[in-house]
């Protein structure tokens, strides 16, 4: 296409999305959380006290092999349990944001992915992405309007 204004604005007219891939955020379901079942592995240390509230309020453990955990357990370490993203300035006059529940990993990374300035941090992420079509355009990359021309 030759203008930006016929592009899909869900691919931004690239006819791919980028998703963080469950697989690959917990390719090993015979460890536990605790043993590190979760990847990035920094993202453990930086939530572990939140995720231990999760298990806590929710009744399962994180020493439990993933493939052991529910649906519903697993559904809620990878998706959260819903809240709210609070947007703040800080004394030094810097946006934070905080979440009110549990976010989720791959909320989270996706998050993440999207607001950091560090490019370390973005190809670390891109790790555990994969891309697959469109949903909005099937990979076509225009607008439905531009398509039914």
């Amino acid at each position: 296409f030759n203008s930006p204004h016929g592009a899909c604005s869900a691919c931004s007219g690239l006819g791919v999305k980028s998703e963080i891939d469950p697989e690959l955020v917990i390719p090993n379901k015979e460890l536990s959380v605790a043993q590190g079942a979760i990847h990035p592995g920094w993202w453990l240390s930086w939530h572990i006290n939140e995720l231990e509230m999760l298990a806590r309020r929710y009744g399962f453990s994180l020493h439990t092999p993933v493939k052991e955990l529910s649906e519903r357990h697993i559904k809620l370490i990878l998706y959260g349990e819903g809240g709210e993203l609070v947007r703040y300035r800080n004394r030094y006059g810097r946006v934070r944001q905080h979440f009110t529940g549990y976010e989720g990993v791959i909320p989270y990374l996706e998050r993440l992915s999207q607001d950091t300035l560090s490019e370390r941090t973005r190809v670390e992420i891109e790790r555990y992405m994969v891309s697959t079509p469109c949903p909005v355009c099937q990979g076509k990359r225009l607008k439905p309007e531009s398509l039914a021309v």
